[in-house]
């Protein structure tokens, strides 16, 4: 039997959309735990709707904490992690069931799918650039050194023998990261483009601030080596992420050669456009597909997105590496 384990916090909004991708699903074997960490909306009112068990936190406890929690109620041997803005398409939990129980799969997750749950500009720019990073990465059906909670599937007994979540991370930070690391240390994960969802991004802000707080934990965290050396994530986007760096000093610098060194300001103009270009031609796949499928406005944002997602992650990187490395996992 599948547990299917919910962490929720106002997200009122995009619960039916939710609970309705669940138990419209065409697989029955399942049971779904919803925990509500203090939501202030009606959140709680809408999850009472569904056939569903209700565990309300007393306090705000974090995802983390929450799923462990979940965890050692479930009653099934599959625990299926996701977070209540995301929506699966049909025939997901048969699919899971199907690679636990016929093909000896220790844990696996699924393909973030266009449309966004939501169709927003800042939804759709992160599916292109999530499909650029899992081309570059040749990431196809099969196994792979990755792993997400937004839907993230892991044997029961696998997950408690390595201790689940690391509960020092209190808000949704790297948590699921740092729990592929322990993971990986046993059995490798499987990455299924069948099994897709959909997922909500309310908001630029909200991205950004993910950017920054991400790789703040990342620069910081002591648990997560083979996600630093091996995920499949990261020579893509380091890539872009130093393409980014030079592009910035060069805009800094070409004001100010203008004022103060004027016979230094067109070579820093002409390594700026330089730099632009090849910015540019790494990311030509996703440009490619946003020109062959939206408007060459909306190119032109996709590619200042990727410009300013980056300053927020270098940003953030640094932040956690001179604020110092943490002693605990976390």
């Amino acid at each position: 039997m599948l547990s299917i384990i919910a962490v929720n916090y106002n997200k009122e909004d995009v619960l039916p959309d939710f609970f309705k991708s669940i138990y419209s699903n065409g697989f029955d074997d399942f049971e779904l735990i919803f925990i509500d960490d203090c939501s202030t909306d009606s959140s709680v009112s809408i999850a009472g709707r569904f056939p569903c068990r209700i565990i309300r936190n007393p306090r705000n406890l974090g995802p983390a904490a929450s799923r462990n929690l979940a965890a050692e109620q479930a009653n099934g041997d599959i625990l299926v992690f996701t977070d209540t803005d995301i929506t699966i398409d049909t025939g997901g939990l048969e699919l899971i069931h199907r690679r636990f129980t016929l093909d000896g799969v220790k844990a696996m997750f699924g393909k973030l799918a266009f449309p966004p749950l939501r169709n927003t500009g800042i939804g759709r720019y992160w599916l292109y650039e999530e499909e650029e990073v899992c081309h570059y990465g040749g990431v196809k059906t099969g196994l792979v050194n990755c792993w997400s909670s937004t839907l993230g599937i892991v044997n029961r007994d696998l997950f408690l023998r390595i201790g689940g979540f690391d509960e020092t991370f209190k808000g949704a930070d790297i948590e699921d990261h740092e729990l592929a690391a322990k993971i990986l240390q046993h059995h490798q994960v499987f990455y299924d483009e069948e099994l897709t969802f959909h997922h909500y991004y309310p908001s630029t802000w909200l991205v950004l601030k993910k950017m920054f707080v991400r790789s703040r934990m990342f620069a910081r965290s002591t648990s997560i080596k083979v996600y630093k050396e091996r995920s499949w994530v990261s020579p893509h986007r380091n890539a872009g992420y130093l393409f980014s760096a030079l592009i910035t000093v060069l805009v800094t610098a070409a004001p100010l050669s203008f004022l103060f060194a004027p016979s230094a300001f067109w070579w820093v103009s002409c390594a700026l456009l330089i730099m632009l270009l090849v910015k540019m031609i790494h990311h030509r796949l996703l440009l490619i597909a946003t020109l062959r499928n939206e408007t060459p406005a909306f190119s032109v944002y996709c590619f200042l997105m990727l410009c300013l997602t980056s300053m927020f992650a270098m940003a953030g990187f640094a932040a956690g590496l001179l604020s110092g490395k943490d002693t605990a996992d976390g």
